[in-house]
C-alpha cells in the first residue's frame, strides 16, 4: 500500500443505505403524517414523516421542502432513494385491496390507519429488495 492510499473503504450511498438510515431515524426520534415533521417537537431532531426521514437523512437535517432541493448536491441521493420507494410501493402495492392508493411514499405514510412501524418495515423491505437485486448490502 503506498502511503497516499486511504485504508478504508469509500462508502457509497445507496438507495438502500439512506432507506435503513431513514428507518433508524424514525424508530429514534418518532414518525409523523400530513407534515415532513413536526414542527411543535422544537428540536433538530423531530418526529418526520416518511418523506422528512429520508430528507433529514440525506440532508443532515430537517429541511422545508426536500423534494424541491434541486441544486442541492445530496438531492440525487434523495431523488434516487424516493423513486426506488416509490417504485417498491407501487409494485408492492399494485393489486391492493385497500381504499386508500398506497403506491408513492407520501400516500403510504399518510394512509389512515398507518404505523410508525409499518413505516419503518416497508423502509427497511424496500432496502432489503434494493441490495438483492443490486448485488447484495451497502
Amino acid at each position: 500500500m503506498h502511503a497516499t492510499q486511504n485504508p478504508v473503504a469509500e462508502q457509497v450511498t445507496t438507495p438502500a443505505r439512506t432507506l435503513r438510515d431513514a428507518a433508524l431515524y424514525l424508530s429514534r426520534y418518532g414518525w409523523t403524517q400530513g407534515a415532513y415533521y413536526d414542527a411543535t417537537s422544537g428540536s433538530f431532531t423531530p418526529p418526520a414523516c416518511i418523506v422528512g426521514a429520508v430528507g433529514i437523512v440525506c440532508y443532515g437535517g430537517p429541511i422545508d421542502a426536500p423534494a424541491h432541493m434541486f441544486d442541492a448536491p445530496e438531492f440525487a441521493d434523495f431523488d434516487a432513494a424516493l423513486t426506488y420507494l416509490d417504485w417498491y410501493l407501487a409494485l408492492r402495492f399494485a393489486d391492493s385491496q385497500y381504499y386508500e392508493r398506497l403506491d408513492t411514499a407520501y400516500d403510504f405514510n399518510d394512509a389512515r390507519g398507518q404505523t410508525a412501524d409499518a413505516v419503518i418495515a416497508v423502509l427497511n423491505a424496500a432496502a432489503d429488495a434494493w441490495d438483492r437485486a443490486n448485488g447484495g448490502a451497502a
